[in-house]
């Protein structure tokens, strides 16, 4: 029996799962699950430990892993393979909370921020609170020095990555913020 996940809050313009079903305020989603918006869809989602996502137009997101449990930390792990999703992650005593995309893993406690991929397959994250770190998902080539994670802890802070690497943590520009926010709208 598959694990409940989340619930869909709010559904704008084309948002369905991978296997075609449109998606409808209520429906309860489980671990497996992946969703698709279209050119002008949106979709809010609570999850189960009241964290909320939004998936943003014209994205593909799977729900790999969630599970919360008595006396059990926190593990999450969702799929993001298009497109842009905005997260305000509930805080959490332990366990995880990871966004996997083909070029970066995410990673953190509590916070709010966002994560893109573009039609590059790039990946850029932004923080609005909270902090995150940020590792390209690359394979580690033997006798490359390690790499370490970005961490965005600084308000509207981002990062870009492209698989081998993620670029320092910096201000993004008031524009490209608001383009993030206009395409996501409400995490309420």
């Amino acid at each position: 029996m598959a694990q409940q996940a989340c619930e869909v809050m709010a559904v704008s313009g084309e948002a369905q799962r991978v296997d075609g079903k449109a998606l409808a305020v209520g429906d309860k989603l489980d671990v497996g699950t992946a969703l698709r918006t279209g050119a002008a869809g949106r979709v809010r989602l609570k999850f189960v430990d009241g964290s909320v996502v939004v998936l943003a137009d014209k994205s593909q997101l799977r729900i790999e892993a969630f599970s919360v449990a008595p006396a059990q930390p926190r593990a999450a792990e969702l799929l993001l393979e298009t497109g842009l999703i905005g997260q305000r992650v509930t805080p959490s005593g332990g366990g995880s909370w990871r966004v996997r995309t083909p070029t970066a893993v995410t990673a953190v406690r509590g916070t709010e921020f966002s994560v893109e991929v573009g039609d590059d397959r790039a990946t850029a994250v932004l923080v609005k609170t909270g902090e995150v770190d940020v590792e390209p998902a690359g394979p580690q080539t033997r006798g490359i020095k390690p790499r370490y994670p970005v961490r965005l802890q600084k308000k509207l802070n981002g990062t870009h990555c492209d698989g081998s690497q993620c670029v320092a943590a910096m201000a993004w520009a008031a524009d490209k913020v608001a383009r993030v926010e206009q395409r996501l709208g409400s995490l309420d």
